[in-house]
């Protein structure tokens, strides 16, 4: 190798060991430097949680004091409750004592089973929190919103139902907001809610329509009735389902039921089928008129529908109904020969009968089920 390439090797190699020296100088400030900030960065975190945890146990400490305060025998809230005057002291509290003040008037609501007392319970809870909510409706969290409206319903402040009128035709109001809207228009007794109702709704589930049938008032039943035609098949059914919850037992509504017995749709004639077992009523001419269309039909009803037929034939009870049962016991689904059993042995002399089919009754499936029938009756009256 030339001397002139030898010194430039030796000078590189020089250059090259100086670069590694800095560089690694270099690297371990940057390391020590990104420590640093990160150990500074975890103080802060935790000297915040620590803050806001000690924060939250004062919020708490205050709030269990607050709610002392309001349930001592010569507080103010005990003063209204007794005397229905309100003070200027129970409307002008802080944050910490109006959250303490809306968990007693709870608290209240579900122990109390005075009517004058709920009342004025609801009365306090509006004129205290009704600009509260109103303002909380507006939150861009849904979760506030949810238990606003929750809050609401409970306390049955009817000065903010225009308020969820205007939440109801926001596009942003959400499937669960809808629904609770909805339940505290049934239980004050909104009139708008007929009109939701006469709505299509597939997004309600049906024990929602459910739970909304039986919060109505009585006024509000009255309307739906009126209208009972016009609503949805899904609203139609919860309809009929809450009339067989409520046990109906007017003219009115017992018509309704029976004519839903001959409508084209399946659905509504198992539901009223069901609801007219469980009231145990019917009309002498619907029961001809019942016999006529099922023995013309009985071969292209459902399963369902033909179980439910069975146990309504064991509550509303006529001879003719007697030969239904005897061909229903032979049917291919055991618990609709079960249920048919069932409802002949609640007939006069029904023991008798039973006995008369497992002997001489065609079908070998009706023999079995009136043999079992028979000994778990035995086995009821050795028990009882």
């Amino acid at each position: 190798m030339s001397e002139y390439m030898r010194n430039r090797v030796q000078w590189f190699g020089k250059s090259m060991s100086g670069w590694t020296e800095t560089g690694s100088s270099y690297l371990v400030q940057v390391t020590g430097l990104i420590c640093g900030g990160v150990l500074v960065t975890l103080l802060a975190i935790y000297l915040v949680l620590l803050w806001r945890n000690r924060l939250k146990q004062r919020t708490l400490k205050l709030q269990k004091k607050a709610f002392r305060d309001l349930m001592a025998d010569e507080s103010a809230l005990r003063h209204y409750l007794a005397g229905g005057e309100i003070t200027p002291k129970l409307l002008d509290v802080r944050k910490v004592q109006q959250k303490a003040l809306q968990e007693v008037l709870l608290q209240q609501l579900e122990e109390s089973t005075d009517d004058l007392q709920r009342e004025r319970i609801r009365f306090l809870a509006g004129q205290a929190f009704g600009t509260l909510y109103r303002t909380q409706l507006g939150s861009i969290k849904w979760s506030e919103r949810i238990n606003t409206l929750l809050y609401i319903e409970q306390f049955q402040i009817t000065e903010l139902l225009p308020r969820l009128e205007e939440m109801m035709r926001s596009s942003l109001c959400s499937i669960q907001e809808r629904f609770i809207i909805l339940r505290i228009y049934a239980r004050s007794g909104y009139v708008r809610l007929v009109k939701e109702l006469l709505k299509r709704n597939t997004a309600m589930s049906d024990s929602q329509y459910l739970q909304i049938m039986l919060l109505l008032t009585d006024e509000i039943w009255e309307k739906v009735i009126d209208h009972y035609a016009e609503l949805p098949v899904q609203a139609k059914c919860s309809v009929v389902d809450a009339m067989r919850i409520r046990n109906v037992q007017t003219t009115r509504e017992l018509a309704l039921l029976e004519r839903l017995l001959f409508e084209d749709h399946v659905e509504q004639r198992i539901f009223s089928l069901r609801a007219l077992a469980q009231i145990g009523r019917m009309s002498d001419g619907t029961k001809d008129k019942l016999l006529l269309a099922w023995h013309e039909e009985r071969g292209i009803r459902s399963r369902l529908e033909r179980l439910m037929y069975a146990r309504l034939l064991g509550r509303v009870h006529t001879e003719g109904f007697i030969e239904h049962l005897n061909g229903l016991m032979g049917d291919p689904a055991y618990e609709i020969r079960q249920e048919a059993a069932n409802s002949l042995a609640q007939y006069d002399q029904g023991i008798e009968k039973l006995r008369c089919v497992a002997r001489v009754h065609p079908d070998k499936y009706a023999r079995q089920i009136a043999e079992e029938t028979l000994e778990r009756k035995q086995y009821e009256r050795k028990m009882a």
